[in-house]
């Protein structure tokens, strides 16, 4: 389980807790992963925000079965739900919305949760090369796109912890209102075995908002901090 702390500019504004746990669906076992953020102290009374997404995947191929968005900010609510069916069609994925609305996508498409914990299996498998560009195939808030991300190479990164020796990656996202740039999200995962999500900075037209991790329990191996 590991727990951030969100700040903008020098405030802090919201935690976000990131866990992955096995649960039962039928007869087999599968991840269930689960993001969990709020605002918190001010900026939760000016503006109440709690988010929860779940994705449900395969154990071996990382990939979602089932994926929900509980959205929750001030009036604004929107729940959704995604089941991924990838037995019908041998060359394609289904997937059904809680409308009941049916879209045929990609055979290895992802949601974001899914993709970020694939993301860090993935750094256990493969020695990518620097500035080298990947893309995956992403269904999130019923909108498919090709989530391309472009890895820098290692970098220390000063932590509560000390110092941390990093894998850097940047997502390519779509420029418009919120984010200044194309590169605008920035993402550090450690480079130890556990390959833990430890900072996302986000350049917004605003300021600059950091996701700093800040306590972790129960890691698979033990957690390397440089001297």
């Amino acid at each position: 389980m590991l727990y951030y702390n969100v700040r903008y500019a020098f405030a802090k504004g919201a935690e976000v807790v990131f866990s992955v746990s096995d649960t039962l669906i039928g007869d087999r076992s599968y991840f269930h992963l689960t993001i969990d953020g709020r605002t918190t102290g001010m900026v939760g009374v000016l503006y109440p925000l709690h988010d929860v997404y779940h994705a449900y995947t395969d154990k071996v191929t990382n990939l979602p079965i089932k994926a929900v968005r509980n959205v929750s900010e001030q009036s604004y609510k929107d729940y959704k739900v995604d089941l991924f069916d990838r037995t019908t069609r041998a060359d394609s994925a289904v997937v059904t919305r809680e409308s009941g609305e049916k879209v045929v996508l990609p055979k290895d498409v992802y949601d974001l949760v899914s993709l970020g914990y694939s993301l860090r299996v993935q750094l256990s498998q493969t020695r990518f090369a620097k500035n080298s560009l990947f893309s995956f195939p992403t269904y999130f808030n019923a909108e498919y796109f090709p989530f391309a991300v472009r890895y820098v190479g290692e970098e220390v990164v000063r932590t509560d912890f000390g110092k941390v020796r990093c894998h850097k990656f940047i997502p390519r996202i779509q420029k418009g209102d919120l984010f200044k740039e194309n590169d605008a999200v920035t993402i550090w995962f450690s480079a130890d075995e556990n390959h833990l999500p430890i900072r996302i900075e986000f350049k917004l037209f605003l300021g600059s908002m950091v996701c700093e991790l800040k306590t972790f329990r129960k890691l698979v191996s033990p957690f390397v901090v440089m001297q």
